[in-house]
């Protein structure tokens, strides 16, 4: 399973001699009657009118090679990748690297000297694990799960929960706080469990199942690490089998997800109007970008820009700052490119900034208030007075 560090990894990896192949290709069906070889065939084509006298002769020879390569391996590998396959390759180079993803990662491909790694980060955004906690008075169940994985790590019943009967008067009082003692250390030794998983397994989400009363008292006895990744419950039988688990799991997520993007857009549309800690539209942005400002990147997915990457003091410029192909701050040349937001989101990603795509058509009308692409910002940066 692909992780921040081997994202990462992947994303630091370039040759100044040797182009790389960076493709990434589903594997699953979008319609009964077809396989990926039609989609496989069709980026392997687009990748060879890629290849033009931007490279030199032996440049053009090794990616022909590489591209012969990776239709052989998904000829005979593919169907071990599930949904989707995201590939870095360039054999002169040394670099070959395979990663399973979603299948919302799509298929495309780029040749430069070094990896394009945003679709790979989009992914990671959508396979980070999860806990689910099924809690009653007596028993828990606990599992671990991603988008297409769940597994049962533990199942516990608390033998020593007395059960419920009608005394009266203050000896059922008493018999109750009795039973509540019980629970309570039943509860703390299964919020014990959840801590420990954190810091062995590490989790981005923590979903609960139970009665709603048991699921708020259990909330309470919760580490505050454990307790800041809880997104929310379901309703869900302690015997449920793990398919029906994940499924209900994963709907919580999603809705997570999804309201996070609406608070995030929110709070971008107030930094933005209020002049504060926001940036809007790509200059700005890219700005925020090159001083280490960006806690949180929002770009609407549609969105694409032209601009360029300096060979010199390796800053991304906006097309407004390439003149005659040099740099605007250097004067080095510049290498251009047709789309600058991957780029844009591998920097953000390797400043440990967070990335939010807006995809849903609502989002991406409130996006243009912002010019498509915008950051919320870390600090804020005073205008330096003029003497």
């Amino acid at each position: 399973m692909i992780t921040r560090a081997s994202v990462d990894a992947i994303s630091r990896l370039q040759s100044e001699d040797w182009p790389i192949i960076s493709l990434y290709l589903r594997l699953d069906k979008e319609r009964i009657d077809e396989d990926y070889t039609i989609r496989l065939k069709n980026v392997l084509r687009q990748a060879e009118e890629a290849i033009d006298d931007r490279f030199s002769h032996d440049q053009q020879q090794a990616l022909r090679s590489d591209l012969e390569r990776i239709r052989v391996f998904f000829r005979d590998e593919g169907g071990n990748f599930g949904e989707g396959a995201a590939l870095f390759a360039s054999s002169q180079a040394g670099i070959w690297n395979v990663q399973a993803v979603p299948n919302d990662v799509g298929t495309s491909v780029s040749i430069e000297f070094t990896t394009d790694v945003a679709p790979l980060i989009r992914a990671l955004e959508l396979m980070q694990p999860y806990c689910t906690c099924l809690i009653a008075r007596d028993q828990a169940r606990i599992f671990y799960g991603s988008l297409d994985n769940i597994e049962e790590l533990a199942q516990t019943r608390d033998e020593t929960v007395p059960g419920q009967h009608e005394q009266g008067g203050w000896a059922q009082a008493r018999y109750e706080r009795h039973i509540d003692e019980h629970v309570h250390r039943h509860f703390k030794r299964v919020a014990d469990d959840l801590f420990q998983l954190a810091n062995e397994r590490p989790y981005r989400f923590l979903v609960l199942g139970g009665p709603d009363e048991v699921v708020s008292a259990f909330l309470d006895e919760l580490h505050p690490y454990v307790r800041e990744r809880y997104v929310g419950a379901i309703r869900i039988a302690i015997e449920a089998n793990p398919n029906e688990v994940q499924r209900e799991s994963l709907g919580v997520i999603q809705q997570w997800r999804q309201a996070e993007k609406d608070r995030v857009l929110e709070i971008l549309h107030n930094e933005v109007g209020s002049n504060d800690l926001g940036a809007a539209g790509l200059q700005d942005t890219v700005e925020a970008l090159r001083r280490g400002q960006i806690l949180t990147l929002v770009a609407d997915n549609a969105f694409s820009a032209p601009g360029g990457v300096c060979s010199g003091c390796d800053l991304i410029l906006t097309e407004q700052e390439m003149t005659g192909g040099t740099c605007a701050f250097c004067g080095s040349a510049v290498h251009p490119y047709e789309d600058i937001v991957p780029r844009i989101v591998t920097r953000t990603f390797r400043q440990e900034g967070s990335i939010v795509y807006l995809e849903q058509p609502e989002r991406q009308r409130q996006a243009n208030d912002f010019g498509h692409i915008g950051a919320i910002l870390r600090f804020r940066v005073e205008p330096t007075a003029e003497a």
